[in-house]
C-alpha cells in the first residue's frame, strides 16, 4: 500500500470519527452528521486559493471499506431474526410490504408529474422517493434498540420486499430510458429471480441449520468470524452476479445463522466490525455528493422531503394497522422507514447517464441528505408522534362524533371493525 492510500485512509478515520465524537456531544444521531463530514472533508469540498478542505480522496479502497459496512449493517439486522421468523410472517409481510410500496410509488408518480410533466422525469421522481434506505433504517433499529421489538419484524419485511420491487422497477425504467422501453420482461425477469433467491435461501436455511450447527464448533473465535466473514462475502457475491442487490444476499445469510446455536456468538463478535464500517459507509456515502450543484433544486428537494415525510407515515400507518400493529408499534412502523438513500442516487444517476434530466442527481442528493437529517429524528420521537396523533384523534372525535367510526377504523387501539361489532352488540 503506498504512502498516498494509507494517508487517505487516516484521514477517512479521522473524518469518521469526528463525526461520530460530535454526534455523542450533542446527542443526536451520527448518520446525517457522517454524511455531512464526507461532503465537508470529500472530493466536493470547499475550497479555494487560500484554503482547501478536500483531504479525503474517492477511492477503490474507500468504496470497499463502505460496501463491508453496507453487508455488515444487513448482515447484523438478519441476525436479530430467523428465517423460520420471516417464513411464518409471510402473508403479513407480503401484504403489508405490498399495500406501503403501492401507496409510496403512486405518491411518487403525483410528486414527479407535478414537478416535470413529462413521463420520464415522472417515472424516476417515482423510484426515487419509493423505497427506503435499508442501511439507515438498519443503523437507526440498532440505535434506538428497537431490533427486538415485535414490529420490526414487519420493517424488516417491508424492506425485502423493496428490494425485490426495486430489482425489476429499476430494469424496467433503464429499458424505458435506454432502449425505448423493450426491456421490461427483462425487468420482470429480474424481479423473479429475486423473489425466487430469496425464497430459496429462506427455504434451504431452516434445513442447513444442523449441518451450520455443526460446521461451525469451534474453541476459538479466530477460525469462526474468518468462516463467517467469509461466508457473507461469497453470499454477497453469489447474490449480485444474479442480479440481486448484495446487501439482500448479507440479510438473507443472517436470518440463516440466526437459527444455530451460534447466533449470539457471532452477534458479539460481528457488532463491532458492523459499527466501524458503518460509518465509513456514511461517510463514503456524503463524499459523493456535490453540494455546489444544490442551488436550482433547493424548492424541489424540500417540497419531496415534506411530501414524503407526510405521505410515508400514512403509508406506514396503514400497512401497519392492516397487518395487526397498533398505536405506538405501528407509528414505529411509520417513522422508521422515512429514509431514503442508495436506491435513490442509483435511480437518479440512471436518469442522468440516459440525459433524462441533468439535475435529476443533484435533486435526489439533497433530497436524501434532508430525510438523513429528518429522520432519525422523527424515529427517535415517535412515542411523541404518536401521542401527538392520538391526542388529534381524541379531539376529532369530539368534535365530529358522526366521522368517529371512520377515524377509529385507521387509528386507535382496536380496528374499526371490532368497534362496529361492540356497537352493534350494545344495541
Amino acid at each position: 500500500m503506498s504512502n498516498g492510500v494509507f494517508l487517505n485512509l487516516v484521514l477517512l478515520f479521522i473524518g469518521a470519527t469526528a463525526a461520530i465524537l460530535v454526534a455523542r456531544r450533542f446527542r443526536f444521531s451520527s448518520i446525517p452528521l457522517l454524511i455531512l463530514f464526507g461532503i465537508l472533508l470529500g472530493p466536493h469540498a470547499p475550497h479555494g486559493a487560500w484554503f482547501d478542505f478536500r483531504l479525503v480522496e474517492d477511492s477503490e479502497t474507500v468504496e470497499v471499506l463502505s460496501r463491508f459496512g453496507i453487508l455488515l449493517l444487513l448482515f447484523y439486522l438478519g441476525l436479530e431474526f430467523s428465517a423460520s421468523r420471516v417464513i411464518e410472517r409471510k402473508k403479513t409481510i407480503l401484504k403489508g410490504g405490498s399495500i406501503y410500496v403501492a401507496l409510496n410509488f403512486v405518491r411518487g408518480l403525483a410528486l414527479g408529474w407535478v414537478f416535470f410533466h413529462s413521463w420520464p422525469e415522472t417515472l424516476v421522481v417515482a423510484g426515487i422517493t419509493t423505497v427506503s434506505s435499508s442501511a439507515i433504517v438498519t443503523k437507526l433499529l440498532v440505535d434506538l434498540k428497537r431490533t427486538a421489538n415485535p414490529e420490526t419484524e414487519l420493517i424488516l419485511g417491508i424492506m425485502v420486499f423493496e428490494d425485490a420491487f426495486m430489482a425489476a422497477y429499476l430494469s424496467i425504467l433503464s429499458g424505458y430510458l435506454l432502449a425505448q422501453g423493450t426491456s421490461v420482461w427483462i425487468g420482470l425477469i429480474a424481479g423473479l429471480i429475486t423473489i425466487t433467491f430469496i425464497l430459496t435461501i429462506l427455504l434451504l436455511g431452516r434445513f442447513m441449520t444442523p449441518v451450520l450447527d455443526s460446521w461451525l464448533v469451534f474453541r476459538s473465535g479466530e477460525p469462526l468470524i474468518m468462516v463467517v466473514f467469509a461466508l457473507l462475502l461469497a453470499m454477497a457475491c453469489f447474490a449480485e452476479r444474479l442480479g440481486v442487490t448484495e446487501a439482500v444476499g448479507a440479510l438473507l445469510l443472517g436470518l440463516v445463522l440466526a437459527e444455530t446455536s451460534h447466533a449470539r456468538r457471532i452477534i458479539q463478535m460481528v457488532t463491532p466490525l458492523r459499527d466501524l464500517f458503518g460509518a465509513i459507509f456514511f461517510f463514503s456515502f456524503g463524499m459523493g455528493i456535490d453540494y455546489h450543484q444544490f442551488g436550482p433544486v433547493v424548492s424541489l428537494a424540500l417540497i419531496a422531503a415534506a411530501a414524503t415525510v407526510g405521505g410515508n407515515l400514512l403509508a406506514g400507518l396503514i400497512s401497519a394497522l392492516i397487518c395487526g400493529y397498533r398505536g405506538k408499534a405501528a407509528t414505529n412502523v411509520a417513522c422508521s422507514l422515512i429514509a431514503r438513500g442508495e436506491f435513490a442516487v442509483i435511480t437518479a444517476g440512471l436518469a442522468g447517464a440516459a440525459g433524462t434530466a441533468k439535475h435529476l442527481p443533484p435533486l435526489a442528493a439533497l433530497y436524501v441528505l434532508l430525510l438523513a437529517v429528518v429522520s432519525p429524528v422523527m424515529a427517535k420521537r415517535s412515542r411523541w408522534i404518536y401521542l401527538a396523533l392520538e391526542k388529534v384523534r381524541q379531539l376529532f372525535s369530539r368534535s365530529r362524533p358522526d366521522s368517529f367510526t371512520a377515524c377509529y377504523v385507521w387509528w386507535g387501539r382496536h380496528t374499526g371493525l371490532l368497534y362496529l361489532r361492540e356497537k352493534k352488540l350494545n344495541k
